[in-house]
C-alpha cells in the first residue's frame, strides 16, 4: 500500500483498503470504501520507481497556470521537477472531468489529493470488477457492436481536443454498460502536440483492430479512423459524426490484422525496352551517334602571337601569367613556358605592354658646358651612304629648342630585376 493511501487512512478520507485490484507501470488500484461507497483508488509510483518514464512526447503542449511552476519546468531545475511530475499525475484527474461532462464512458471521478485519484469502480453485468478487455472473450456479434460504440467513444473524446495517447484493448474495461476507457495519465493535447495525428492513429488501429480480428467483416472499415481526423482538421468534426467506412487507410504498409487482397489481377511484368512493341512491330534498336568532335590545337599563328606578347613582357621586366595550360618546354636561354594549348588567357585579346622607361633630366650648368653633337638620325629614316652630312645650323638649333625646354639628353635604361 502507498504512502498516498496511509495518509488518506489516517486524515479519515477512507475508512478501510478492501482488496487489491489491480498493479501497472505507472500505478496501483485499490477497492477502498469512501464515505459509505466502495470506490477504485488509483496510488501514483514516483517516478524513480515506475516502469514509464519516458514520457516527453505526450507532454508537448502541457501547461501549468501557475507561471513561476511552468517556467521551473521549462529550466528543468528541482521544483521544476517537481512541478512536472505533480502535473503528470493530476493530468488524469483534469481529462476525467472533462470527458465525463462530455458523455465519454469513463470511471466517474470522485476526489484527487496527495497523489491519490478516487473515482467510480467499474462492474460487469454480474456486479463484480469488470475485467479488461484483452482478459474478454468476445463473439462476433458482440466485437461488431463494440466496434461501433467504441468509434463513437474516440470521436467524442476528440471532439474534446483530447487523445488518448496509450489506447488498447490494455486500457479499456468491458463493464455492464459496454467497454470503459481508462487510464489517462499520457493524455495528449490534439491542438497542442506535434505528433498529435500519429497518436490519433495508432490508438484507433490498436482498439479497433481487436474488434476487427474478430469480426473479420470489419476489415473494410480499415479508412475510419483517417476519415474522423480528416474531419477534424476540417473543423467539421462534431460529438455525432460517423465515419461512413469508404474512406481510404492512412498506413500503406504492411498491417498485422489486414485481409488478403482478393480476385486482384497479378501485377503485369515490365519488360526490357528491346523487346516492347513498337507501332506493332518489335523496336529497332538504338542507332550510335556520330563521333565526338576532336579538339584541335591553335594554329601556327596564334602560338607566334602569344610567344611575341611573352617575349615583349619578359624585356619590360613586367610579371608573367602562368598559362592554364600544361606546361611547355622552356625555349632559348631565357623566359617563361610556351604558349597554352588554350590560346591567351585574357579572352583573346591582345595585351599591349608599355616598358618602363627611367629619365633623368641633367643640370643647366652641364647643358650648357656641353659642346653640341650631331642628332642621331630617326630608326624609321635610315640614312642613305650617300647623303650629305647634317649642316651645323640644324645641329645647333636641336640643341638650343633641347636647352629651351630644359632638358637634356634621354638615356634609356632597362629596369634590373
Amino acid at each position: 500500500m502507498g504512502s498516498g493511501l496511509e495518509h488518506l487512512l489516517a486524515e479519515g478520507v477512507i475508512t478501510e483498503v478492501l482488496a487489491r485490484l489491480q498493479s501497472g507501470k505507472e500505478a496501483e488500484v485499490y477497492v477502498v470504501r469512501f464515505g459509505g461507497n466502495v470506490v477504485a483508488a488509483k496510488v501514483y509510483k514516483d517516478r524513480a520507481t515506475r516502469s514509464f518514464k519516458n514520457n516527453s512526447a505526450y507532454k508537448e503542449g502541457r501547461t501549468v497556470r501557475n507561471s513561476r511552476s511552468q517556467r521551473a519546468i521549462n529550466r528543468g531545475s528541482s521544483f521544476g521537477k517537481a512541478a512536472a511530475e505533480d502535473a503528470w499525475k493530476t493530468a488524469e484527474a483534469d481529462a476525467l472531468y472533462k470527458l465525463h461532462a462530455a458523455d465519454v464512458r469513463v470511471p466517474t471521478p470522485v476526489l484527487y489529493l496527495d497523489g491519490v485519484l478516487l473515482m467510480e469502480l467499474v462492474l460487469d453485468a454480474d456486479g463484480n470488477a469488470a475485467r479488461r478487455l484483452i482478459d474478454t472473450d468476445l463473439t462476433v456479434g458482440q466485437a461488431n457492436a463494440a466496434y461501433h460504440d467504441m468509434v463513437a467513444q474516440l470521436v467524442r473524446i476528440l471532439s474534446c481536443d483530447l487523445i488518448h495517447g496509450d489506447l488498447s484493448p490494455y486500457n479499456v474495461l468491458w463493464g455492464a454498460m459496454g467497454p470503459v476507457v481508462i487510464d489517462f495519465p499520457q493524455i495528449v493535447s490534439a491542438s497542442h502536440n506535434s505528433a498529435s495525428e500519429q497518436f490519433f492513429l495508432r490508438d484507433a488501429d490498436n482498439i479497433l483492430g481487436h474488434f476487427a480480428r474478430i469480426d473479420r467483416s470489419l476489415m473494410s472499415r480499415r479508412g475510419d479512423p483517417n476519415e474522423i481526423w480528416q474531419a477534424y482538421r476540417r473543423r467539421e468534426l462534431t460529438p455525432d459524426f460517423r465515419p461512413s467506412g469508404n474512406a481510404r487507410p492512412m498506413f500503406h504498409g504492411p498491417r498485422a490484422h489486414a485481409a488478403p487482397d482478393a480476385g486482384r489481377p497479378p501485377r503485369a511484368q515490365v519488360q526490357p525496352r528491346e523487346q516492347q512493341q513498337h507501332n506493332g512491330a518489335p523496336r529497332p534498336a538504338r542507332q550510335p551517334g556520330p563521333p565526338a568532335r576532336p579538339q584541335h590545337a591553335p594554329s601556327q599563328q596564334a602560338r607566334q602571337s602569344q610567344q611575341k606578347q611573352q617575349a615583349g613582357a619578359q624585356q619590360a621586366g613586367a610579371p608573367q601569367r602562368r598559362p592554364s595550360g600544361p606546361e611547355q618546354p622552356r625555349r632559348g636561354g631565357g623566359g617563361g613556358g610556351g604558349p597554352s594549348a588554350h590560346g591567351p588567357s585574357n579572352g583573346g585579346r591582345r595585351s599591349v605592354h608599355v616598358p618602363e622607361v627611367i629619365v633623368r633630366h641633367a643640370p643647366q650648368s652641364q647643358i650648357a658646358a656641353r659642346p653640341p653633337q650631331a642628332q642621331p638620325p630617326a630608326p624609321h629614316a635610315p640614312q642613305h651612304p650617300h647623303a650629305p652630312p647634317p649642316r651645323p645650323e640644324q645641329t645647333a638649333t636641336a640643341t638650343a629648342t633641347l636647352e629651351s625646354e630644359g632638358g637634356g639628353p634621354r638615356r634609356r635604361r632597362r629596369r634590373r630585376r
